[in-house]
């Protein structure tokens, strides 16, 4: 039996064996504060009935997630405290297994082709990767969607194909949209947990008093420094679980612009499906509460400093949810769907309130 992290998004250490018994942790690489993303692949196991034991805080409620191609993924659903077992049917020469439900990058070129969306080169990235990019519309008022400023938070891009589903149909006249679905590339292709690298991770890379010190945030920085970027969104996964790591919420990061990051998530709580992933108004995270503070510059908050933003968030997906909300990659999906049904809707509301024509006072000609 071959147990490696050698594909795309891999991350996993064999620390001791016992027979059939496999006691692992991951690799924190650069990462100054522990996190948990893991990703390995079992091989040559056919017939076996193997246990795989972790470290705590490794496994979510479900056990792993399970797949066969890194494209189809399904929750185990079972593990026994910090381990889980299985037995590999005879057939299974190779079976991934992972913290969450990974978010391949080949499966996003395979949206694009589909959705005949094409793709280019952002920049390249530290390690000399090409850092894909999508670009589409012709407004002057632009959308910029990113995800995967952390490596390992994978439910983001699913939640991104949902938006960009609406967007590519419905984007309203006016606007173009430039999406990077992979900022921290090299942490995604190597599998990274990007989150907390040293000396910061790529969300933090914002700091208008500092110069950046990732080519991608660079190039994020350049674009909106250049053009008008009216929304900016950028999606996230949270904490392991627990809390409101099991839910979708908004962080929020302006205090003055706090009426329109309300009334976009009535219109999102509003658009949810019963095939989403639920998400509810009352759950966004407040900003300057707990975690969500301003003491290091953060993607949103460099975007809302410039005057001609209008809203600019994390949008955050559990990894797990629990029994009664589920993680699937189709729920994800369509919970970006009715985000995206959302910001159409905001940005129609918007224009109307900026185009009406309100009547003059008496005695004064034209309109105000």
């Amino acid at each position: 039996m071959k147990i490696h992290s050698d594909f795309t998004g891999g991350n996993i250490r064999v620390r001791e064996q016992d027979g059939d018994r496999f006691y692992l942790e991951n690799e924190l690489r650069d990462t100054w504060k522990d996190w948990f993303y893991w990703a390995f692949c079992a091989e040559q196991a056919q017939g076996r009935t193997v246990t795989f034991v972790f470290g705590e805080k490794r496994l979510g409620y479900f056990g792993p997630a399970v797949s066969h191609d890194l494209k189809n993924w399904k929750w185990l659903d079972a593990r026994e405290g910090d381990s889980f077992t299985y037995t590999f049917g005879q057939d299974e020469d190779r079976v991934y297994f992972a913290h969450h439900m990974l978010y391949h990058p080949e499966r996003f070129e395979r949206f694009a082709e589909r959705h005949e969306m094409p793709l280019k080169t952002f920049c390249e990235s530290s390690k000399g990767r090409k850092v894909p990019c999508a670009e589409f519309g012709r407004g002057e008022k632009k959308i910029l969607l990113t995800a995967r400023h952390h490596a390992c938070e994978s439910t983001g891009n699913y939640v991104l194909e949902g938006v960009l589903e609406v967007l590519l149909e419905q984007l309203p006249d006016g606007y173009s949209v430039l999406c990077v679905p992979f900022v921290d590339y090299d942490g995604v292709i190597e599998g990274d947990q990007g989150k907390f690298r040293i000396p910061h991770d790529h969300y933090k890379d914002y700091d208008l008093d500092k110069e950046p010190i990732y080519p991608q945030t660079k190039t994020i920085r350049e674009y909106v420094a250049a053009h008008s970027v009216i929304f900016a969104f950028d999606f996230h996964s949270p904490w392991h679980l627990g809390g409101e790591n099991d839910l979708c919420f908004i962080a929020h990061d302006s205090a003055e612009k706090l009426e329109g990051l309300n009334r976009l998530g009535e219109l999102f709580e509003a658009s949810i499906t019963e095939a989403a992933f639920p998400y509810f108004h009352k759950n966004d995270h407040p900003q300057g509460l707990t975690w969500n503070t301003k003491d290091v510059a953060g993607f949103p908050a460099f975007v809302l400093s410039f005057p001609s933003s209008r809203a600019a968030f994390p949008l955050e997906l559990a990894y797990f949810g629990r029994d009664d909300n589920r993680f699937t990659q189709a729920r994800a999906v369509e919970t970006g769907r009715c985000f995206g049904n959302a910001l159409v809707r905001y940005m129609e509301e918007q224009e109307t309130d900026f185009g009406r024509v309100r009547q003059p006072p008496d005695g004064v000609q034209g309109t105000l």
